[in-house]
């Protein structure tokens, strides 16, 4: 199911995300849902050593956007606000799991990653709400950098091509997922930034296309050390429900 008035905003690190968020929601009349960076007491350090601190970094992350997530859908539902529009959502935590689990030196083990994937199923998928629409903001990973460089927080200087160049990867199948499980998707060319009068006007023709969302089911659980990996989600009978 999808609830009315609830946009995601995708994209890598240093894409826009946080700005078209704020600006998004205030054309719309939403209210903004930002990722709570300076809160997150594993970001510097997982910065500075991702191999220690990637797995407690990724469950903190899922505790904290489950509780942004359980709270604005309740809100909206009982129509306290009208909407939200929200800096990366519940549904891309998987891709940093998936990816530091993918890396080559194993940044979380195949056993660190089954588990987070089995939290993530009790928590998310028992209350499985997508967004009416996910807005996918895409750049060239060199324009990305060049905008973590300009903001110049210090947590983010350790970040390297390589480390934007496999999550741009992971994103981009990612919203190949979501496509399949039919969430709306607005793709945007954010290597320039586009007037908001044109986005909100994307936003609105989206939002009335149609959609017919399958359950979501996490991939497989990996054996240890496995090198065999599935790479597509399973898909069960189609749901049409809506909040």
């Amino acid at each position: 199911m999808f609830a009315e008035g609830y946009i995601g905003i995708a994209g890598i690190i240093g894409v826009g995300k946080s700005s078209l968020t704020i600006e998004l929601a205030k054309a719309l009349n939403f209210s903004p849902v930002l990722e709570e960076v300076a809160g997150n007491p594993y970001l510097e350090k997982f910065y500075k050593d991702m191999s220690t601190y990637g797995t407690m970094m990724q469950i903190w992350l899922l505790n904290h956007r489950f509780r942004q997530h359980r709270e604005f859908v309740s809100r909206i539902s009982l129509g306290k606000i009208r909407g939200v529009v929200q800096d990366r959502t519940i549904w891309e935590d998987t891709i940093f799991a998936r990816m530091l689990n993918r890396h080559p030196e194993k940044i979380i083990s195949d056993m660190d990653y089954n588990t987070y994937l089995d939290l993530f199923d009790n928590m998310v998928l028992r209350e499985l709400v997508f967004p009416q629409l996910l807005v996918f903001l895409d750049c060239r990973v060199e324009t990305a950098m060049q905008r973590i460089q300009s903001r110049g927080r210090n947590m983010e200087k350790t970040i390297s091509m390589e480390y934007l160049k496999h999550l741009q990867e992971n994103y981009y199948q990612f919203v190949e997922e979501m496509e399949t499980a039919g969430v709306r998707i607005l793709r945007l060319n954010w290597e320039s930034f586009q007037p908001m009068s044109e986005v909100v006007r994307l936003v609105h023709e989206y939002s009335l296309k149609p959609s017919n969302f399958t359950k979501w089911v996490r991939p497989l659980r990996r054996a240890p050390e496995s090198e065999n990996y599935p790479k597509k989600i399973v898909k069960s009978e189609k749901v049409s429900a809506k909040i």
